[in-house]
Formats: structure tokens, C-alpha cells, sequence
């Protein structure tokens, strides 16, 4: 077995476990400690890692948290899973920035359990006419409406977030957390299901309040998205936008041939 990660990985795994040592999750561990493997050239490019099993009894942690980090690690471009053939590493480092890949609405759940939101304002407050526009909604109506930024794992500022939230699901406003799906708390707390998301990507220059917040230049371009959360009746449940500078963020998506 390839003693790359060594027992010294092993021991940082059992400590992320104990209560007073608050940590990434661990299967977020497990990729940075291979992510380091990588990048030090333990794992060279064209060169395979363990296989599963292997981490598995290395690290002592399931099949399902050394498959998530394993994800995480072809999602940033880092290695590459064949069939049959094991995972080969592909690139000693991931382009710079965030990457952020979506093939699910649970998808957006990982990426809200990966990352943290700060809320730095919250409010019931009448819609404007473009925010109405976009729900769609009555121009007035009075929704929970949040600012705040989204923080990466480093601790530094990744994205702006604003986000409204149907007024039937304001109560949700005392129980929210910084980690976590908004969406996954509604659903739990009023027995509602998101049926679907309809996401547009915009490239525009940021606005000077969002370029300030994120410590970027004014008119610098960056991405703005916008994300409707319908119910099964097709209402919007609540609608997120968030700017991300733009050589600072990689959209990755992966589409298969659908059957019929």
C-alpha cells in the first residue's frame, strides 16, 4: 500500500473529530491532505492514487467520505477517475479561484455545507419593481430579505449574497445558521419540496458596493447569478443573487445525453 499519507494524516483525521477542535468537514480534510500530496509531488502527474480501500484503512473513515473528497478532487481538475484503471492524477494544482460544480439541486447543498454565509443585514421589507420582476411577484409585497457574503474555506470573501425569501417561510429568519442550504431549511421546517432552480449567469461589471465588500476594483467584471427556487406548484420559494469577480470563479457543468 502507498504510505503517502502517512500516519501523521491519520492522526489529523482522528483530531478533526473531537468536539473542541472545530474543523472542515472530513471528508474536506481528506482532500486537502491530498491535495498537499499532490502538489509536494508524492503523487506525481500520470501516477495513480490508493484506491478506495486503501484509504479507507490508511485514514479510517468510510467509502462514502474518501469517495466525496475524491469528487472534489476531479471537480477541481486535480485527478481524473477511470474505470477499471483507478485515479490518476492529472495536475499538481487547481486553477486559481473558486470552482464550483453543479449536476443537482443537491449540488447546491454542498456547496452552502463548503462554504459559510455571513449575514450582515436581515429584513421584512416591500419588494422593489425589479426584484418583483424577477421573482415574479406584486410590486410591495413584503418579503425576508438577507445581505450578506459568502465566505470560502481560507476565511477570505468569494461572493456577495442577497437573497428573499417568500414571506410564508419569514420565521426561518431566527434559526438560520452560516452553514447550511436556505433551501434545505425550508423544505424541513414547512414540509415543502424545491421542484426546481432556474439559474442565469450574467458577466458585468461589478457594482461599487459589491466591488468594496469583495476588496476588488470599481468596474472590475465579474459574475452575476441569479437562482429561483420553484416549488411543485411552480412558485418562487425564495431567489438568491451573488457576484463573484470573474477570473476568481470557474462554472464547471457536466450534461449527459438524456433517454427519450
Amino acid at each position: 500500500m502507498d504510505h503517502a499519507i502517512s500516519t501523521e494524516a491519520v492522526a489529523l483525521t482522528r483530531a478533526a473529530s473531537r468536539p473542541d477542535t472545530p474543523r472542515p468537514p472530513l471528508y474536506a480534510q481528506i482532500e486537502g491532505q491530498l491535495r498537499e500530496a499532490i502538489a509536494e509531488g508524492r503523487y506525481a502527474i500520470g501516477t495513480l492514487l490508493p484506491t478506495e480501500a486503501e484509504l479507507c484503512e490508511s485514514l479510517q473513515v468510510s467509502r462514502h467520505t474518501i469517495r466525496e473528497a475524491l469528487r472534489r478532487l476531479v471537480e477541481a481538475g486535480l485527478v481524473e477517475r477511470r474505470q477499471g484503471a483507478g485515479t490518476m492524477v492529472v495536475a499538481r494544482e487547481a486553477p486559481s479561484g473558486t470552482v464550483q460544480s453543479l449536476r443537482s439541486i443537491e449540488s447546491l447543498f454542498q456547496y452552502a455545507a463548503d462554504t459559510r454565509l455571513e449575514i450582515r443585514d436581515r429584513r421584512m421589507a416591500p419588494l422593489t419593481s425589479e426584484d418583483a420582476a424577477a421573482i415574479p411577484a406584486q410590486p410591495g409585497e413584503t418579503w425576508l430579505q438577507l445581505e450578506g457574503l459568502r465566505i470560502g474555506q481560507d476565511g477570505n470573501p468569494i461572493a456577495t449574497a442577497e437573497i428573499l425569501i417568500h414571506p410564508r417561510f419569514a420565521s426561518i429568519s431566527s434559526a438560520l445558521s452560516e452553514r447550511g442550504a436556505i433551501y434545505a431549511l425550508i423544505e424541513s421546517r414547512f414540509g415543502v419540496e424545491v421542484a426546481e432552480v432556474v439559474q442565469e449567469i450574467t458577466a458585468a461589471a461589478l457594482p461599487a458596493r459589491v466591488a468594496e465588500a469583495l476588496g476588488r476594483k470599481r468596474r472590475e467584471v465579474g459574475m452575476r447569478f441569479v437562482r429561483r427556487y420553484l416549488g411543485t406548484d411552480g412558485a418562487t420559494l425564495l431567489l438568491s443573487r451573488s457576484w463573484h469577480p470573474a477570473e476568481r470563479f470557474t462554472y464547471a457543468m457536466r450534461l449527459r445525453r438524456g433517454e427519450g
